[in-house]
């Protein structure tokens, strides 16, 4: 067993500063919560359940090295191939745990397939094929199902139409395996929509999104990844001197989606591609702070890294400080909720029971 010795839990759930000084037992799990054995007031050491970047893409082991020493205990991959590349990272006890899609579904000829280089089991012919993709992502062991919904009007990349969309979705429910879908304009998150996935990414900054949209994620409890950090790296490549009022619509949108209601939650498009590089790590905490420029309080912003990611993909075992649930944990110096920035450096972080930082 490991101690936690003297720390505070931040309580996330009221959104109050960090309570009495406690000593957290843990192994794989938290085993224990009790008053401190010997309590220091001037102890600024306060505790939180490790956090989750719910979009990221894998390519090499220092990358999630640098994941872990930014307090990420767990990482969504949503594009990796192949898929023993998955499987070696997860067989690693250095890096985040790892939930993966693996290779997404799009259409034969897609960008993803053509230029990416993801294999051509990943293309779906149409709605009968769909069967066919997902038993090849069950088999390679895949966590989840990530889809590219492209949009017709706004480019000459093959696109999957809307019954082929909904088989993939279906098929998927029946497996009991969430859908991902990568949209990128208001257009493909209507199409998503349709298709009725169940976490869309990215956030459209070619106009705002209509109020029939925003209604429609609400009622259906769709919820958002946003990856606003990597729609500043792309607007920045592609958008010169129009990249910021590109930003500032994306942003909108984010705002207007917290406005309505809609869960939104933390993700950063982690990738290291030569044309929009986001790093892995720094980028989640550069994203809590446009979540909260976007409308979120202090609180809101970890919970959307934390216990709000967590239940939007089922990890009930994490995500919350409690007696019994997986020791993920961060310990920083100071009040997160007071100034979010000191998350950026723990000086603790453990994952699943290990002390890796």
């Amino acid at each position: 067993m490991t101690v936690l010795h003297n720390v505070r839990i931040l309580d996330l759930k009221s959104s109050a500063s960090a309570g009495e000084l406690v000593d957290i037992e843990f192994s794989d799990t938290i085993t224990a919560i009790r008053p401190s054995a010997e309590p220091d007031p001037s102890s600024a050491a306060t505790v939180l359940p490790g956090l989750i970047d719910t979009h990221v893409h894998l390519k090499s082991r220092n990358a999630l090295l640098a994941a872990v020493r930014s307090g990420l205990t767990t990482v969504i991959d949503l594009g990796t191939h192949p898929d023993s590349v998955v499987d070696g990272y997860r067989a690693d006890a250095e890096v985040p745990a790892i939930l993966s899609a693996g290779s997404a579904a799009s259409a034969p000829g897609s960008t993803q397939i053509a230029v990416m280089g993801f294999p051509s089991e990943s293309g779906v012919t149409g709605p009968e094929d769909a069967e066919r993709f997902l038993d090849w992502r069950v088999a390679n062991g895949v966590d989840l199902i990530k889809i590219i919904i492209e949009d017709p009007d706004a480019t000459e990349t093959p696109a999957l139409d809307i019954p082929t969309l909904q088989a993939i979705v279906g098929g998927a429910r029946k497996r009991g395996l969430l859908t991902v879908a990568h949209a990128v304009t208001a257009a493909s998150f209507d199409r998503g929509l349709d298709a009725g996935v169940d976490v869309l990414t990215h956030i459209p900054f070619d106009r705002p999104l209509s109020k029939a949209t925003f209604s429609r994620i609400v009622e259906s409890g769709t919820l958002v990844s946003p990856t606003l950090v990597m729609v500043r790296a792309i607007t920045d490549a592609r958008l010169g001197e129009h990249a910021d009022a590109a930003m500032e619509l994306a942003i909108g949108n984010v705002s207007a989606l917290l406005d309505g209601g809609a869960t939104v939650i933390a993700g950063t498009d982690a990738n290291e591609t030569p044309f929009a590089p986001v790093p892995h790590g720094p980028s989640l905490h550069s994203e809590l702070g446009y979540l909260v420029q976007a409308g979120m309080t202090g609180a809101e912003a970890i919970r959307a890294a934390t216990s709000a990611a967590a239940d939007a993909f089922g990890l009930s075992d994490r995500g919350r400080i409690v007696e019994g649930a997986r020791a993920d944990l961060i310990v920083v110096d100071g009040d997160p909720l007071t100034e979010l920035s000191v998350l950026s450096s723990p000086a603790e972080v453990v994952v699943g029971g290990r002390r890796l930082v």
